[in-house]
C-alpha cells in the first residue's frame, strides 16, 4: 500500500519492430508551403504553425491520437517505446521518475522536448519529466530525428520530440478513462471539449496512484524498510486550452496545466523515508497573424515553474535516526519568447526567420547548488528555393546565431534535401551542427556527482540519410552519423566519487534504423523495426553509458471482428552500462485485446499483460544523486496485467 510520509502530512541482433494496434504510420511527403499536411492512418492533420515545415530532409514520425489510444498506455514513455524506431525510453524507477532517453545513440540531454513547440527541457539537469503530460490531452506526438539546432538552439542535437495538445475546433464531446493494474495502480482521466468556430476550449484532468514494486534484491534495502520496499506515487494533473479566432487573419491560443504529486524514491542504503513533493506549472500564449496571403507571423510566450521538496529519514545500524533533509527545495523557472515569420514569394521561394529569448534559473538545496540566471538570445533564418524544373525536389538552407549568458557566441547551420524517386520512393538527407550548454548541476553541484565550473559547451555535427518506400507495404531505412566534441560525462576521481568533465577525444555515434510494415492477410498487420547504435569515444572500445547498442520491437495484430482486436508484441533492449555496471539485454513479451462493448463504439475495454513470462531484467543502475554510495542494479517491472475502461460522449 502506498503511504505518503510527507512531513507536511506526517539477441544480440534483434532489430525489428514498432508501430501499434491497427494503425499504419505514413511518412510525410512534400507538403504545401502554406500549411503542412501530415497523413497518419487516413487522418489529415493541419499544422498552421509558422515553423511547421522547418524539418526538411529529416525523418518525421507522427504518433496519432488513435495510435496513442491503441497503445493502452497511461504514460508517454510506453507510447514512444512502441512507435519510434531508434528511441529508447526507460523509466529508471518505474513511472513518474527519472527516465533514460536515447534517440539514435544519443544521451537523454541530446534530445529536446517540446510542448506545442515550446521548450520543456530544464537547464538545472537538462532533463524533462514527460510523466507530467496527461496522455488524454495529447493530439499527436511528432518525433524529428537529426540536428534541430537551427530552429530550437541548445540541446536539439539528436532530434526533437514535440507533444501536440488537442484542439476541439468547436466540437462538443469528451471521454473518461479508468484503469487498474496488478501493481495496485489506479488511474482516472477525463477530457471534455466544446465551443464554436470562433471560441473553443478543451479541458482535461487526471489522477494516478500506485503502490509500485520492489526495485532491488532484499539485501539492498535497509533492514527496517522490510515492510515498505515498494516505491509508490500519487499524481494529480489538470489543464486546459482556449482558442480564440476573431477573424480569418488572427488566432490566439492560451494553454495552462498544473501538476501536484508525492513520489516516493527507492529506499537506498540506510533510508527508511525518501520522497519528493512536486508542483509544476506549464503555460504558453500564442498569437498567429496571417498578414497577407504570402506572409504569416507568429508570437509565442512560454513559462514553466517547477517546485519540488525532498525529505529523507535514515536509520543507521546502531539504531540512530537522522533527518538529513526536511522539505529541501529543488526547482527551476524557465521562460521565453519567440517571434517568427514565413514569407513565400511569387517565384515559389520561401523564407523562414525569427528571434528568440530564453531565461533559466534553478536551485537545489540537496545538491547544494544555486545557478545564476542564464539568458540566451538567438536569431535564425531558413531559405527554401523553388525549382520549377524539379517538382519532386525540396531544398532548405539555414543559419542561426546564439548569444549565450557567458557572452559566448554559437553559430548553427543546416542543409536539408527531399527528393521524390518515382511514385513510391522518397530520399531524405540532412546535415547540420548543434551545441549543448552544460547544465547547472554539471557546473555547480557540490555533492553526489560533483560539478565542474570549467566545463565547455558540447559541439556536434549530425548527418542523416533516409530512404522510404510506400506501396503494398511500407519500408524505411535511416542511417545516421554524429560526432561530438567536448562531450560532458562523469569520471571517477576517487573510489565511488565522480565528477563531470569534458572528454578528451571526440565521441562518434553511427547507426541505422529499419522499419517494415505489411498486411499479410485481411485483418492482420505485421510491424517490425529495430536499430543499431554505436556511440564511443574515439580510440576506445567501450560504448557510452546508458546507450543500448541494439534495440528492436515486433508486433502482430489481428482484427478478429469489427469490435475486437488482439495483439502480440515483443521488445528487445540490448546491453548497456552505467557506473561501470551492466544493464539491459532483455526481451519482454506482451499481449493485449481491445473490445468495443457497444455497437456505437462509445465504450471500450482493453486488457493488456506486460512482461508476459515474468522475465527478470535489469532496467537501470541506481545511485543516490547526493551521496557517494555504491551503485545498485535496478529491476524492471514484473509481469503486470492492466484493465482499461474508456467511455466516449
Amino acid at each position: 500500500m502506498f503511504i505518503s510520509y510527507s512531513f507536511k502530512r506526517a539477441l544480440p541482433w534483434l532489430p525489428f519492430g514498432i508501430i501499434a494496434a491497427n494503425t499504419l504510420l505514413v511518412p510525410v511527403g512534400q507538403a504545401d508551403e502554406a500549411m503542412e499536411i501530415i497523413a497518419v492512418n487516413g487522418t489529415r492533420y493541419q499544422d498552421d504553425s509558422v515553423l511547421a515545415l522547418s524539418h526538411t530532409g529529416q525523418s518525421l514520425t507522427v504518433i496519432s491520437r488513435d495510435m496513442i489510444v491503441s497503445a493502452g498506455a497511461v504514460d508517454i514513455n510506453e507510447i514512444l517505446n512502441q512507435f519510434v524506431p531508434g528511441l529508447f525510453a526507460n523509466g529508471r524507477n518505474g513511472r513518474h521518475t527519472d527516465t533514460d532517453y536515447s534517440l539514435q545513440g544519443s544521451r537523454p540531454v541530446d534530445i529536446l522536448w517540446l510542448l506545442d513547440g515550446n521548450r520543456l527541457n530544464n537547464r538545472l539537469y537538462g532533463s524533462t519529466y514527460t510523466d507530467s503530460i496527461n496522455p488524454m490531452m495529447i493530439e499527436r506526438i511528432e518525433v524529428i530525428k537529426g540536428a534541430q539546432g537551427l530552429i530550437y538552439g541548445s540541446d536539439a542535437i539528436a532530434g526533437v520530440v514535440n507533444i501536440i495538445t488537442r484542439d476541439s475546433h468547436g466540437e462538443q464531446g469528451g471521454e473518461v478513462n479508468l484503469s487498474a493494474d496488478t501493481l495496485t495502480s489506479y488511474d482516472l482521466g477525463a477530457y471534455v471539449s466544446g465551443g464554436s468556430d470562433t471560441l473553443s476550449y478543451s479541458l482535461s484532468g487526471s489522477s494516478s496512484q500506485s503502490d509500485g514494486y520492489a526495485f532491488w534484491e532484499d539485501d539492498e534495502y535497509s533492514p527496517v524498510a522490510a515492510e515498505d520496499k515498494d516505491r509508490g506515487y500519487r499524481m494529480m494533473n489538470i489543464g486546459g486550452k482556449l482558442n480564440w479566432q476573431p477573424s480569418a487573419q488572427h488566432k490566439i491560443t492560451l494553454f495552462g496545466q498544473y501538476n501536484d504529486g508525492v513520489l516516493e524514491r527507492p529506499l537506498a542504503y540506510s533510508a527508511i523515508v525518501s520522497e519528493n513533493e512536486r508542483k509544476q506549472t506549464l503555460a504558453w500564449l500564442g498569437w498567429q497573424y496571417q498578414a497577407t496571403d504570402k506572409l504569416s507571423l507568429e508570437t509565442r510566450l512560454h513559462y514553466q515553474n517547477w517546485d519540488s521538496y525532498y525529505s529523507e529519514i535514515t536509520l543507521e545500524p546502531d539504531g540512530s535516526m537522522t533527518i538529513p533533509y526536511r522539505d529541501a527545495y529543488w526547482g527551476f523557472t524557465d521562460k521565453g519568447a519567440k517571434v517568427s515569420g514565413r514569407y513565400q514569394a511569387d517565384s515559389g521561394d520561401s523564407w523562414l526567420g525569427g528571434i528568440e529569448w530564453q531565461s533559466y534559473y534553478g536551485a537545489d538545496e540537496v545538491m547544494e547548488l544555486q545557478a545564476p540566471t542564464d539568458d540566451t538570445k538567438a536569431a535564425f533564418l531558413q531559405y527554401k528555393p523553388h525549382f520549377s524544373a524539379l517538382p519532386g525536389t525540396v531544398l532548405a538552407l539555414g543559419l542561426r546565431y546564439n548569444r549565450l549568458a557567458n557572452n559566448e557566441d554559437k553559430w548553427v547551420a543546416s542543409l536539408g534535401l527531399e527528393q521524390e524517386l518515382g511514385q513510391n520512393w522518397q530520399l531524405k538527407a540532412a546535415v547540420g551542427n548543434g551545441f549543448r550548454q552544460p547544465t547547472s548541476s554539471e557546473l555547480w553541484a557540490k555533492v553526489g556527482t560533483l560539478g565542474n565550473p570549467e566545463l565547455e559547451s558540447e559541439e556536434s555535427i549530425n548527418t542523416n540519410l533516409t530512404l522510404v518506400y510506400q506501396g503494398d507495404f511500407t519500408f524505411s531505412v535511416e542511417a545516421y552519423w554524429r560526432e561530438t566534441d567536448n562531450l560532458v560525462d562523469k569520471r571517477e576521481i576517487a573510489t565511488n566519487v565522480w565528477q563531470y568533465a569534458n572528454l578528451d577525444g571526440k565521441v562518434r555515434g553511427q547507426g541505422v534504423d529499419i522499419q517494415y510494415i505489411m498486411n499479410p492477410a485481411q485483418g492482420w498487420q505485421l510491424e517490425l523495426s529495430g536499430s543499431y547504435n554505436r556511440a564511443r569515444e574515439r580510440g576506445k572500445d567501450q560504448q557510452i553509458e546508458r546507450i543500448p547498442q541494439y534495440m528492436g520491437f515486433a508486433r502482430l495484430s489481428w482484427d478478429a471482428t469489427d469490435s475486437l482486436n488482439l495483439y502480440l508484441q515483443g521488445r528487445y533492449v540490448g546491453e548497456f552500462t552505467d557506473y561501470g555496471l551492466k544493464a539491459g539485454d532483455y526481451l519482454l513479451t506482451g499481449i493485449g485485446a481491445d473490445w468495443w462493448l457497444t455497437a456505437s463504439q462509445n465504450q471500450q475495454l482493453t486488457l493488456r499483460i506486460d512482461n508476459l513470462f515474468d522475465e527478470d531484467n535489469t532496467s537501470a543502475i541506481f545511485k543516490h544523486g547526493h551521496k557517494a554510495e555504491y551503485p545498485i542494479p535496478t529491476l524492471g517491472a514484473p509481469r503486470t496485467a492492466q484493465l482499461i475502461y474508456r467511455y466516449l460522449f
